[in-house]
């Protein structure tokens, strides 16, 4: 062997020997240390137990439990955000002492415990007497928060960032929701403003455009208006009982916006006039309280209706298709989906023609033709169409049907036309002519044709 590669043989053994030695002598002897005991919790209690908490800090905020929900009964009386006040009573049920500084302290200035800067009471179901924790200054490394409870003379710590969740201003716990409603509650949707007047009716899952004329609307974008809706919240309070509504704009809103819901009520929110930067002032219809709202809700809204219809042919889900009828270069052509599991037992869809004749198609070229449908752009809307004859509509290029596993939404289906050069389109639910991209929908027939 020549002496280089008996060197570098050498050199690598080496450090193997090494490694192997290092790992043996040193990290075989580390010591294995036993499991850490389980820190200390404040207090032993369930959140669900308590029925009344009492913050005191910079300000005093008192809560009250009625039934499932909370009531700020000071300062109020206002509902409260159940959700924030489950918040804080997890975190005081889950509170944990980090150390303990002393078990029989006399002198708790020196803690900043004397004068607390923040004290919780908490009245516990089928508890002798109120729970009280007090919180005084951080630790020198500020990490931690001395504390200690009740009378007790022991003083502790407890992690800094629990101070946080605690010390709560009344606003931080007041109900902010501003309509008070579940989206998928919503039924139907009436907006004017200085975009216009538009009303939408929900169907299912799916939403469809009444007025100003009858076109079918974007799902997901009709869903993330009432998302928006149902989610808004007040940034702060410009008049809990305002008596003149003039200075906010108020007495003639500029936008207002019903939402009707599965039970037959509604809800109404009126929008004035702005209330400084990105923020407008609002308030439900018939209350005297007025509120700020951030501005994106205005932005959607201020979109109007051409934001909200149906922008691609068909909002497809290919998993929800059940059948399909296509009419396409005088050919009819029926095809069904059946499904089987796997050996996972995990569902498997099939697809076969079942007219004119019965035959095997391959799932994968259906699944594309439907993917397609849904992915077809409308380029523009002719919401006043001639007759069909301009659109090549008269003698349609494709017709499609499609019907879906819920029986109750109805059939949906649409046709292609083309016209010197351009392609058009009707839908379902749908008065105007769509003006389509020319490559897809020319590509779509195809998909439909090799079925």
């Amino acid at each position: 062997m020549e002496r280089g590669p008996l060197i570098r043989t050498l050199v690598v053994l080496a450090v193997a020997l090494g490694l192997g030695a290092y790992l043996y002598f040193v990290e075989s002897k580390k010591e294995i240390k036993p499991d850490e005991k389980p820190k200390e919790k404040v207090f032993t209690i369930e959140s669900g137990q308590v029925k009344e908490l009492d913050l005191r800090g910079g300000d005093h905020v008192r809560l009250v439990k009625e039934g499932a929900a909370w009531r700020l009964a000071e300062p109020g009386p206002v509902p409260a955000d159940t959700r924030e006040v489950e918040s804080v009573l997890t975190s005081l049920a889950g509170l944990e002492i980090d150390e303990v500084v002393g078990d029989n302290v006399t002198d708790l200035a020196q803690y900043g415990l004397a004068q607390p800067k923040t004290t919780v009471t908490a009245t516990v179901e089928g508890a002798p007497a109120p729970l009280t924790l007090l919180l005084g200054d951080k630790t020198p490394d500020g990490g931690s928060v001395y504390a200690k409870t009740g009378a007790s003379p022991r003083v502790f710590t407890v992690a800094a960032y629990q101070e946080g969740a605690l010390a709560k201003k009344p606003f931080d716990l007041r109900d902010r929701d501003v309509l008070h409603f579940k989206q998928d509650a919503a039924a139907a949707l009436d907006v004017t403003g200085p975009e216009g007047a538009y009303s939408l009716v929900a169907e299912g899952s799916e939403w469809k455009i009444l007025r100003p004329l009858a076109t079918r609307a974007g799902r997901w974008s009709v869903d993330g208006l009432v998302g928006a809706l149902a989610s808004l919240r007040m940034e702060s309070v410009a008049a809990e009982a305002a008596d003149d509504l003039k200075p906010y704009g108020l007495d003639k809103p500029a936008r207002t916006v019903r939402v009707g819901l599965k039970d037959g009520s509604a809800r109404t929110l009126e929008i004035g006039s702005s209330a400084g930067e990105r923020t407008f002032h609002a308030r439900e219809a018939g209350s005297r309280q007025v509120v700020v709202i951030p501005g994106a809700v205005v932005d959607d809204l201020a979109k109007g209706l051409g934001e909200l219809r149906a922008k691609r042919l068909l909002e497809v889900a290919t998993y929800e298709v059940t059948s399909i009828e296509a009419e396409a270069g005088g050919a009819k052509r029926s095809y069904l989906r059946s499904s089987e599991k796997d050996k996972e037992g995990v569902d498997v869809y099939k697809w076969k023609r079942t007219a004119p004749d019965a035959a095997a198609v391959d799932t994968n070229k259906v699944q594309d033709a439907l993917f397609a449908v849904g992915a077809l752009e409308v380029r523009e809307f002719v919401d006043a169409p001639g007759p069909a004859t301009a659109y090549g509509l008269d003698a349609p290029a494709l017709r499609v049907s499609l019907k879906h596993e819920d029986a109750q939404k109805p059939m949906a289906w649409f046709e292609l036309g083309q016209k010197d050069g351009a392609w058009y389109g009707k839908r379902a639910d749908d008065t105007a002519v769509l003006k389509l991209d020319a490559d897809k929908a020319a590509a779509l027939v195809k998909s439909f044709s090799e079925l």
